[in-house]
């Protein structure tokens, strides 16, 4: 299979994923295209001890946890400025502004990052322990204790915020 394949079948899933993270979409954007031009030029290395998808994605959570380290201040901004200003014109975005998903979007972007990752890759991507364990390269007990912390910790966030978990995950 070719880049330009890899591409076609998983940009979209790519780009979702670091706007979860980012919330800007021309930031979002710029690292989906810098994630497929490392997925290019690093084809080579694929030995497929993994698949393909979870592959990409650690390339992506690298470069977008990379952007993050060097745009510290920035990222920060981006986490707990309003929601509205940084999405509203895409299909995907504007779902976002309903009341209930911005307080689920508030109150996952209130957790530490290594929480808001676990939860974004496992409940909302839907990858395995053993996939996220690739993508965050950690092991699969590291997954499942950060996993129910996290959990523990965004139910907080929901309640606090009015809503219960149950709705969401």
């Amino acid at each position: 299979m070719s880049s330009e394949k890899w591409f076609d079948d998983y940009s979209d899933v790519i780009y979702s994923y670091i706007l979860l993270i980012v919330r800007d979409l021309h930031i979002a954007e710029d690292l989906t295209q810098e994630t497929f031009l490392k997925v290019i030029a690093n084809e080579h290395r694929f030995k497929g001890q993994s698949s393909i998808k979870t592959w990409i994605f650690r390339i992506a959570y690298t470069t977008t946890m990379s952007y993050y380290r060097k745009n510290k201040r920035q990222m920060h901004h981006l986490r707990t400025s309003n929601i509205d200003s940084n999405i509203a014109s895409s299909p995907e975005e504007i779902m976002l502004l309903n009341l209930q998903h911005k307080q689920f979007y508030v109150a996952l972007n209130s957790l530490k990052p290594s929480y808001a990752q676990i939860i974004i890759l496992r409940k909302i991507k839907g990858f395995s322990t053993k996939e996220t364990a690739t993508v965050l390269a950690c092991s699969d007990g590291t997954v499942k204790m950060r996993l129910s912390r996290a959990l523990s910790s965004f139910k907080r966030e929901l309640e606090r915020g009015g809503i219960t978990s149950e709705t969401f995950i």
